[in-house]
């Protein structure tokens, strides 16, 4: 039984799409209530609680996400990675370090900026308690990558135009709008890597190709932020 009707409105997708993305901001907002709980050892109860939560809700977003993905695209097997597939997921990270370099050197002359407000913020997030630093290492490496892509790929760009560089347009720019930035520079490296996702998505036609370069990028990232 089809739980979307193909022919929803504009309006309805609209706001359909924008609860998934709300849903994205809420973990880190649960995160925030862990490490204030923390300071209170006696209520280490709600943090677990809390823990659990937000675990469940990655699940949710997940499952939610996948199923409106496959309903607008007719694609119910998830599709295997192929050699090509893995060729077009090297050139987009390659090419997604490049500019990242570029624009965080432009930030960092401009605004003497050695890192991304939004990477401040992880850190901030991980530095609070132990359980959030595991959470947030183990969701940011494993989880937020198979949930962004589904959202900001699978549902972002089949729901919305028809043109291809309309779809991956939108899908960078909302990306990019929801990580941290206080520069023009910061911004712009999560919108390129957001087009970046697109473009292995769309190209390869596999929200798998997207997860993975999403996965290396994020474990790399996290890896980096840890040895420090």
């Amino acid at each position: 039984m089809e739980i979307i009707d193909r022919g929803l409105g504009w309006l309805g997708r609209v706001l359909l799409t924008t609860g998934l993305i709300i849903g994205v901001v809420i973990p880190p907002m649960l995160l925030k209530l862990i490490n204030q709980l923390y300071r209170h050892h006696q209520l280490i109860a709600w943090q677990i609680t809390l823990a659990v939560v937000y675990l469940l809700l990655f699940m949710i977003l997940a499952l939610a996400a996948t199923a409106i993905m496959r309903h607008y695209t007719g694609e119910y097997q998830s599709k295997q990675l192929q050699r090509h597939d893995w060729q077009v997921i090297g050139t987009a990270y390659l090419i997604i370090l490049i500019l990242e370099g570029g624009l965080q050197l432009i930030n960092q002359l401009l605004y003497h900026q050695n890192q991304t407000q939004n990477n401040v913020a992880i850190k901030n997030l991980m530095a609070g308690s132990p359980l959030s630093l595991w959470l947030m290492a183990l969701s940011a490496v494993f989880l937020t990558p198979i949930v962004e892509e589904l959202i900001f790929r699978g549902v972002l760009t089949n729901l919305f135009f028809q043109q291809e560089w309309l779809k991956i347009g939108l899908s960078g720019l909302v990306f990019g709008s929801l990580h941290s930035s206080s520069t023009v520079p910061s911004f712009l490296i999560y919108v390129t890597m957001g087009l970046a996702l697109a473009v292995v998505y769309r190209l390869t036609g596999k929200i798998r190709a997207a997860i993975a370069l999403h996965f290396v990028i994020n474990a790399l990232a996290i890896t980096i932020m840890l040895l420090n």
